[in-house]
């Protein structure tokens, strides 16, 4: 029993240890110091700047300090809330304001893209409106155009017809007083007295 208890806490150690051995980066503060143990009783040893990448070795959990080492192969420890997992905003700061900018300038080529584009369809539509305009005056005119010649048109067959009658009348006429001179010369020549023949007194 003692033999199992030995190897679970073994086991347990390990598992601790492993999961402080993880990258880290130094915290938002301009500089923290590395001491030489898990205590600020501990003597400075050095400085880690701002962002500055280190591998962590171990955590002491009264402490709360975590054993790290440096790129430069510094060892020391520090405090484990002087550690953080991702990037510090003071490193990310510049990337995030140079992505502020580009997206500032992509959004203000969208709006000039969209007022140029909206202006396009204004004078688009104003030009569609001023065609509809003189093509609706152009299709008044001929309307009333087609009115004038259908007026025009039907005066000129009512003339056609009144000629038409004028002329049947006209012979009608002449044929009637044709026919009436014929009649009266034929009751006249009757009545007209001959002239005798003279004798011949040879």
């Amino acid at each position: 029993m003692k033999k199992f208890k030995f190897i679970l806490a073994f086991f347990m150690l390990a598992a601790s240890f492993n999961s402080y051995s993880a990258v880290r980066y130094i915290s938002d503060d301009i500089y923290v110091f590395l001491l030489a143990g898990p205590g600020t009783q501990y003597r400075i040893t050095g400085t880690i700047k701002v962002g500055e990448k280190v591998d962590t070795l171990k955590y002491d959990a009264a402490t709360k300090f975590m054993r790290v080492k440096t790129r430069a192969g510094k060892i020391g420890w520090v405090k484990n809330s002087e550690l953080q997992q991702g990037l510090p905003a003071k490193i990310r700061l510049p990337a995030i304001q140079k992505q502020l900018t580009n997206s500032k300038k992509k959004l203000s080529t969208i709006a000039d893209d969209n007022k140029k584009s909206q202006s396009d369809s204004i004078n688009q539509l104003s030009t569609q409106t001023a065609l509809i305009e003189q093509l609706q005056t152009e299709k008044a005119s001929l309307e009333q155009t087609i009115t004038s010649l259908k007026a025009r048109n039907l005066e000129l067959d009512l003339l056609q017809d009144t000629k038409e009658d004028r002329v049947k009348m006209e012979w009608m006429i002449n044929g009637g007083a044709v026919l009436f001179f014929g009649l009266l010369l034929g009751l006249l020549v009757p009545l007209i007295p001959r002239r005798k023949k003279k004798k011949n007194n040879w």
